[in-house]
């Protein structure tokens, strides 16, 4: 089997990328447009391996690489040049570890197949590359990643929702009476309030992407962690995904100001909750918008069909109230000389 390093920002989309994609489910996420305009002028620049059986697509490999950086500087990474770390995972992706491989390929064989693209990473990055962080594990794929030298630590986790509802009053109805009547009291508050504007749709070019992308930013800033850094997500990312008919924006305006939205990767049995961001009360927000956005991502979700929720990570306690379920996931940091 083949295996291609890619930087999706410079070079043009493999063959058989959109195919496997569709064949295998992946949401707009995967999308090799997507995952280019995640990383436009970023500080952690994009590698993806493909690898491929024959003409065919067989497995996905999705990574940043990032160098020395002084704190709040936009430097991006220099190979061969400086230090970097191999950090596995993709902007904007939350929800499990950023690699896929198609139901023929074996679990041995998919082990290979990572060891591979360390082999190539260390390669083409040069002798700088101090190791390989492997981010959002869950347990069943830890042994693909883990070996001799690996050092493993608990990581945030992930949340996921059953959908065995008919409707979004059922799920509200599976809730503690405590949660069942303040969701039920937020969500008839937002519907009266004649100031706010409230639009949900997809291929939303209504929108302003700068305008979503300088909210995303305030709102992850107030939540970032030096152990943990984040580029910001850009212009063109948000561009990117309110064009696409396989995303839906659920957003909240006031007098033309945005005070929120949440965005949602669709898929037919398991839809994706991805980036939100709202301004706070002090801001000149609202309260509960946050669990509105619930209410109308599980009745959109419940009246597609659909069998699971994905959650993301963060904000636990809220979605475990929500009816969602905790994901342990599992860092696996991964040092140079263990590597591939």
């Amino acid at each position: 089997m083949k295996v291609s390093l890619l930087d999706p920002c410079q070079d043009p989309e493999p063959p058989g990328w959109e195919d496997f994609r569709n064949a295998e489910g992946l949401s707009a996420i995967w999308a090799y447009d997507v995952i280019a305009a995640s990383s436009e002028g970023s500080w952690a620049r994009p590698l993806l391996a493909v690898f491929h059986d024959g003409d065919r697509v067989a497995g996905v490999v999705g990574a940043v690489y990032i160098g020395l950086r002084p704190p709040g500087s936009g430097r991006m990474p220099r190979p061969r040049r400086e230090p970097l770390v191999l950090d596995v995972r993709l902007p904007g992706h939350s929800n499990g570890p950023t690699w896929h491989f198609g139901d023929e390929v074996s679990h041995a064989t998919r082990r290979e197949l990572l060891r591979r693209f360390e082999r190539a990473a260390r390669r083409h990055l040069g002798l700088g590359v101090a190791g390989a962080l492997y981010r959002m594990v869950a347990e069943p794929q830890v042994s693909l990643v883990a070996r001799r030298g690996a050092i493993m630590r608990q990581s945030p986790g992930g949340t996921v929702m059953s959908l065995p509802w008919a409707s979004v009053e059922g799920w509200i109805g599976s809730l503690s009476r405590n949660r069942r009547s303040t969701l039920r009291r937020q969500t008839r508050k937002i519907a009266a309030a004649a100031d706010l504007v409230v639009t949900e749709g997809r291929a939303r070019l209504d929108l302003d992407p700068a305008e979503l992308a300088e909210l995303n930013r305030t709102h992850t800033a107030r939540l970032a962690s030096r152990f943990d850094p984040r580029p910001d997500l850009p212009v063109a990312y948000f561009a990117a995904l309110l064009a696409r008919e396989d995303v839906s924006v659920i957003s909240y305006h006031s007098a033309d100001r945005l005070l929120g939205f949440a965005i949602v990767f669709e898929h037919p049995t398991s839809p994706i909750y991805g980036p939100w961001a709202a301004l706070r009360p002090e801001e000149g927000g609202r309260k509960d918008l946050y669990f509105d956005s619930y209410a109308r991502i599980v009745a959109g979700a419940v009246g597609q069909g659909g069998k699971r929720l994905f959650g993301g990570r963060g904000m636990i306690d809220v979605k475990l109230s929500l009816g969602f379920e905790y994901v342990p996931m599992k860092l696996v940091a991964v040092p140079r000389w263990a590597m591939g």
